[in-house]
């Protein structure tokens, strides 16, 4: 690619895409600094009412073909495997035991909805873009809402009792209750479904808004090396994996440059919720949200420039 192209191509990235949602993020910031919110109620709002509206309709809703659906799944669930992997490697060397649990959420689960969704939208605009991120947000919401609660919990528990926890999610019952429907082919009432609709669309600017007010609240200091290293592995360790995985999974074209670039998206807000909520590293996980979410304004442009000349 010429130099000026490239140029040209990383501004238009930088100022048209990731932009407004930096600009949203900025407004949750401004807004908790000049009227303090309770973020824990703007975060129990997303968590119970708004994720599982979005995860309802996406499932509800996409298509995809079977094969490329396979593929899909089959790369993110790798790259997951493979980074939770490295994740308790690295912990076991580098990283303090109190830490080692909120610094493998940190690597494995990545903000695949509120900085994915609009990331994709502005960059593509197309159908099939929009239904291959829907479908990684998802399968991250599994294991979020699987892996991610079991992780996040300050003392072990019973089995029964964990997988009680992770049953009674409400995105766990909204992707149960959307595939149920889908299979039985049923239609979903239309007020329900235009009440869903709507609250869905309004999922990414709350849960950005939300976001820059979760990061007022993080004191802006020099971060220890461990936020660092979970931010490089994040940002830059994992889009590379993923790239060896879209083509080891034999996934071309958008799909495969949708799925490279949500890979390298910053951490989920997600880990700070589930830290609050199950007595986790809050702490950790906030200044590892908002590490990767700052350097993601730098590493971003450059994957997807790279995703967009490589596949």
């Amino acid at each position: 690619m010429h130099g000026g192209v490239l140029v040209q191509q990383l501004g238009f990235l930088l100022f048209s895409v990731l932009l407004p949602i930096f600009l949203q993020i900025g407004a949750g910031y401004a807004l908790q600094k000049r009227f303090p919110l309770n973020t824990a109620t703007l975060s129990k709002v997303q968590f119970y009412i708004f994720i599982p509206a979005i995860t309802f309709t996406s499932l509800y809703a996409t298509r995809l073909d079977t094969q490329l659906l396979g593929r899909i799944l089959l790369a993110n669930l790798l790259l997951f495997i493979l980074l939770l992997v490295l994740a308790i490697t690295l912990g076991r060397k580098l990283i303090a035991p109190p830490k080692r649990r909120a610094f493998s959420n940190a690597v494995c689960l990545y903000n695949s909805g509120n900085y994915c969704i609009p990331l994709v939208q502005l960059l593509y605009q197309t159908p099939l873009a929009y239904s291959v991120q829907i479908i990684i947000m998802l399968l991250q919401t599994i294991i979020t809402s699987s892996f991610g609660i079991l992780n996040s919990q300050s003392q072990q528990q019973h089995w029964s009792r964990a997988i009680w926890e992770v049953v009674r999610m409400p995105m766990t019952l909204a992707m149960i209750a959307a595939v149920v429907l889908r299979l039985l082919e049923w239609q979903v009432w239309p007020p329900i479904w235009n009440t869903l609709d709507v609250v869905a669309k309004g999922m990414v600017p709350l849960a950005l808004v939300t976001l820059g007010a979760q990061l007022a609240n993080t004191r802006l200091k020099l971060m220890a090396l461990d936020i660092y290293l979970a931010a490089l592995v994040r940002l830059l360790l994992a889009p590379l994996l993923a790239l060896l995985l879209v083509k080891l999974c034999g996934i071309t074209g958008v799909a495969a440059q949708v799925v490279v670039i949500c890979s390298a998206a910053p951490t989920a807000v997600n880990t700070v919720l589930l830290a609050l909520e199950f007595g986790g590293d809050a702490e950790f996980a906030s200044r590892s949200v908002l590490c990767s979410t700052l350097l993601s304004a730098l590493t971003m442009p450059l994957v997807i420039a790279a995703a967009l000349a490589l596949l």
